[in-house]
């Protein structure tokens, strides 16, 4: 990899990781307000999912990875997959987390009685250490699989001959 090409992946990392904050800003406000208005849970996290996911490939195939966008049928089919295959490890891992390890009442326990855990429950705890991890993820799979486009598909930029 030449130092053009790795300063041009970190510029997409930091790109990605601004787009990413705003995409789980906006999963968490949207969650967060369906779950506290209807009082329900994993239908709540979906919806604010599928919002985060629209935001996502705006900014990300418009903004991030504009030069690998391959604007075409198999990008979006294969953004949709990476991002419900990760919607479905987030959804997995507020399951183990709440419902099985129980570290909601962990985190009660262990933050205890205050402001911040009014802001921060022990259910919000769980849904934000699964998103954490579900972000890591997602970068991962759109990167390395949705724009990603091999050298081979890439239009060749004509190289001026030193010689000449």
């Amino acid at each position: 990899m030449s130092a053009s090409e790795g300063k041009k992946s970190f510029v997409q990392l930091l790109k990605f990781v601004l787009i990413g904050a705003s995409n789980t800003l906006l999963d968490l406000v949207v969650t967060f307000a369906l779950n506290a208005i209807f009082g329900i849970y994993y239908l709540a996290k979906i919806i604010g999912y599928a919002c985060g996911i629209v935001n996502s490939y705006i900014w990300n195939s418009r903004w991030t990875f504009r030069e690998e966008r391959r604007r075409d049928a198999r990008e979006i089919v294969t953004f949709l997959a990476v991002n419900l295959i990760t919607l479905g490890l987030s959804l997995l891992l507020q399951w183990v987390f709440r419902d099985r390890l129980h570290l909601d009442a962990w985190w009660t326990g262990f933050a205890g009685e205050n402001f911040f855990t009014k802001i921060i429950n022990g259910e919000r705890f769980c849904l934000l250490l699964a998103s954490g991890i579900a972000l890591l993820v997602n970068f991962a799979g759109n990167k390395l699989l949705v724009f990603n486009r091999r050298k081979t598909e890439q239009i060749e930029e004509p190289t001026e001959n030193a010689e000449e």
